[in-house]
């Protein structure tokens, strides 16, 4: 039987094909539509905000900016990936599931999903100086609504019924390179350039389902955006402070402003292959900084707890184009701050052990958030409530892990013209690193 680190060495060229086709994957399937949908939440601003970082921090609440992690590359600090010690690759995937509700207790469902991080660390210096490159979802939209009438052509004419169907579908991608650098045992800082770009799709279709007089009409609204910001990053650990082996960690990052330039199309007519009028406009839209703060404590071996806060602007959200709750010809604004505060935990109870039994070197994780969102509808609050939970399982090779990750909660209200969104999403990441660019000693 081969040893293992022979069987690496063989499967190395194999590893490295999947690597880059998973990498290939998203951007040749980003512009395709979905037929999948979820909440009617996601039609304001740019979209409902994505801040999955790594497959650990999501099942610990999504706090993740002071956690220090030799096996995950975190994506809410570029200080951390000074850590890198090898090659690490990471891929998620996600499958999710809305059941939204109004105020008669009408109750409509939604599933979606698909491949939504990839993530690879390069160790420039081993746990010194580390590259990282990252593809991921920045916001999504992916809503359906009807609403139906009926109209009166003329006075004492039969009243004919109608159908208006809102779709929409897209939202913004982010690539993401950057490097990490330890300046000192207990210190590290980071910076990263941050490429958005995407294209999000409004439509509006109305049927006349029961008169052939009336035809059916469309008013498609393609908004595409792209554009450059970066993103700096602290930490600073203190060890062995109740204890030998432990440590206190505080994170701090911050995403500058990001000015998008795009183009905004708004075609009408009987059908989207015969148009009979189409509007072409350029344009910006300044998307507000992100600020993230972290504190974690690592307990030896065993135990980890985090806690993060995360701050955006979104009431200084600036756009030539109309969106969602955002419309700069009429004046009408409803983006409020947007505010997350998250906390968890992880337990390892075989430590480092590699000899102990399976389930005791898996690794067990509980959180919980809370979040204040960037849209207030009607000028309602609105406040998303949620637990996380996940399990990493080793494998036979020591630094590759399979992590599983669940995610529960509810978002909205059913008051007034309000809907309540019950949501659950289930995650599925696997974590692969090796030790590459070894210098070879002869002799």
């Amino acid at each position: 039987m081969r040893p293992i680190s022979n069987r690496l060495n063989y499967m190395r060229p194999i590893l490295l094909g999947a690597m880059l086709a998973l990498w290939l994957l998203p951007m040749t399937t980003m512009a395709q539509s979905s037929n999948n949908y979820g909440s009617a939440y996601s039609s304001f601003g740019l979209g409902e905000r994505v801040g999955f970082t790594s497959s650990m921090t999501d099942a610990m609440g999504g706090t993740g900016t002071g956690l220090r992690s030799p096996l995950y590359v975190n994506m809410s600090n570029p200080a951390q990936w000074s850590d890198v010690s090898f090659v690490g690759f990471s891929a998620s995937a996600e499958v999710r599931g809305t059941e939204t509700t109004d105020a008669s207790n009408a109750t409509s469902r939604a599933t979606g999903g698909g491949v939504n991080n990839l993530q690879l660390g390069i160790p420039i210096s081993s746990q010194k100086v580390g590259l990282t490159l990252a593809f991921r979802p920045y916001s999504h939209v992916d809503y359906r609504a009807i609403e139906e009438g009926a109209l009166v052509p003329d006075e004492g004419t039969t009243p004919v019924a109608y159908r208006h169907n809102f779709e929409g579908t897209g939202g913004l991608h982010q690539f993401t390179a950057g490097l990490g650098f330890r300046l000192s045992p207990g210190i590290s800082v980071g910076a990263s350039a941050d490429v958005f770009f995407g294209t999000i799709e409004y439509l509006q279709r109305t049927e006349f389902p029961d008169n052939d007089e009336y035809r059916e009409t469309r008013i498609s609204r393609s908004t595409r955006l792209s554009g450059v910001t970066g993103t700096l990053g602290a930490l600073i650990t203190k060890d062995n402070v109740f204890g030998e082996g432990d440590g206190v960690h505080f994170g701090a990052s911050l995403t500058l402003p990001a000015k998008l330039s795009g183009d905004f199309v708004e075609t009408l007519g009987v059908s989207l292959d015969r148009d009979t009028l189409t509007t072409a406009l350029d344009g910006n839209v300044t998307l507000p900084l992100i600020a993230r703060f972290g504190l974690a404590y690592t307990g030896r071996e065993h135990w980890t707890f985090a806690t993060d806060v995360q701050y955006e602007p979104w009431s200084s959200f600036e756009s030539d184009f109309a969106f969602g709750g955002y419309d700069p010809t009429s004046g009408v604004n409803s983006l409020k701050d947007r505010l997350r505060i998250g906390g968890g935990f992880q337990v390892i109870p075989a430590g480092r052990r590699r000899t102990a039994g399976y389930f005791a070197r898996t690794a067990y994780r509980l959180g919980a958030y809370t979040e204040r969102a960037f849209y207030a509808p009607f000028d309602a609050n609105l406040n998303t409530y949620a637990i996380t939970a996940g399990v990493s399982l080793p494998t036979v090779i020591p630094v590759a892990r399979f992590d599983l990750g669940l995610e529960a909660g509810m978002r909205g209200t059913t008051d007034g013209m309000l809907v309540r969104d019950l949501f659950i999403r289930g995650t599925a990441t696997i974590n692969f690193g090796e030790r590459w660019f070894i210098r070879r000693r002869l002799g």
